[in-house]
């Protein structure tokens, strides 16, 4: 990226080209949005004479800087065929600068939600009100895992089979540990016990790939609306409950904490699975496997960090996540153990 008065520049010309008042148009303010990792996030503030107006600007960091590395383009055909369809809720994909030649980075600008993100509601409100907060969200999870697999875009990969998906994802664990600097006992026991306790197969859905509460934003009317698709692809639903309840352990408040049961329900109810199939036993397995794509992301910057590959600080930063996941795992082979009776 180009130093910040550069991009301030650049965002202001890529927005006036596409604004119906180019005369008028003046950009007032372009601020970054702390909180994430993978990419820079920015809110930018724009007038001209239709008014006052919002947007998210999500764009790459320089090469070498990034801790997970994903593609803009596809993030962008993935946005514009959710918003086509019209049953995810997700924030109007705006404009996009493929090649970052405007902007500096290849860039996405979406509307921006006015409201805060379910995390920071939660943070505000009565305990009480968590359980129905998380009632929207397994409204939210089941758009998403329900939504036609024929309706994404052409460059989404979908699996030839459940077992084919889930059997790649371990081989994940193998081949990231073989890869990392004196190895890892603790990826390889994950490696060994996830073949070993695989749950019943569900259709294979569209992933957020990141479904927390940080990434659901309260909009004006009530409604909670997805970000942070880049990590986006077709796998299991569960991972998305799995990597939830992660998230939620490591970042209180967790609002299904005191009845997840009713949590599950509602999303069994929405999307027609059975208590076999989505149960604390089942997620807790997702809560290891779903971790995939964020810890193994990580390990594999760490790696490269070590090797001198990269002096990105974030990464040395977020290492201290990755012993919070290990307590996580544990804890989640624990609740399977305890749910399926198996031996962990």
């Amino acid at each position: 990226m180009p130093a910040i008065d550069d991009v301030h520049t650049r965002v202001e010309m890529f927005l006036r080209a596409r604004s119906e008042d180019r005369g008028s148009f003046r950009l007032t303010a372009c601020e970054p949005i702390t909180g994430g990792y993978s990419r820079l996030m920015s809110r930018v503030w724009v007038e001209d004479s239709g008014g006052r107006r919002g947007y998210v600007m999500r764009a790459d960091p320089p090469p070498g800087q990034s801790i997970i590395d994903t593609d803009r383009r596809a993030e962008w055909a993935l946005l514009c065929a959710l918003w086509d369809a019209g049953t995810v809720p997700l924030p109007a994909p705006l404009f996009f600068d493929p090649t970052g030649d405007e902007v500096g980075s290849p860039a996405i600008f979406t509307e921006l939600v006015p409201g805060p993100s379910v995390h920071s509601a939660a943070l505000t409100r009565d305990r009480s009100e968590h359980l129905a907060m998380s009632a929207q969200l397994a409204d939210v999870a089941a758009a998403i895992h329900t939504f036609e697999l024929g309706a994404l875009p052409p460059g989404v990969a979908v699996p030839p089979s459940w077992d084919a998906y889930i059997d790649a994802r371990i081989r994940q664990w193998v081949d990231a540990e073989r890869t990392y600097p004196g190895g890892d006992p603790f990826m390889r026991m994950i490696a060994a016990w996830l073949p070993k306790n695989k749950p019943a197969p569900l259709p294979l859905s569209l992933v957020h790939g990141d479904f927390q509460p940080t990434n659901a934003v309260v909009d004006v009317d009530g409604t909670y609306r997805m970000v942070d698709w880049e990590l986006a692809h077709v796998g299991d639903p569960r991972e998305d409950l799995g990597w939830m309840v992660l998230c939620g352990a490591n970042q209180p408040p967790w609002l299904i904490a005191e009845d997840p049961e009713t949590f599950y329900e509602r999303y069994r109810k929405a999307t027609g699975f059975g208590a076999d199939e989505v149960n604390p036993a089942t997620i807790a397995y997702f809560t290891v496997l779903g971790a995939t794509d964020v810890f193994l992301g990580e390990i594999v910057s760490l790696a490269a960090l070590i090797r001198g590959e990269t002096s990105n600080i974030s990464v040395a930063y977020t290492s201290c996540a990755v012993a919070a996941m290990h307590n996580v795992f544990m804890e989640a082979i624990a609740t399977h153990t305890a749910g399926t009776g198996e031996d962990a």
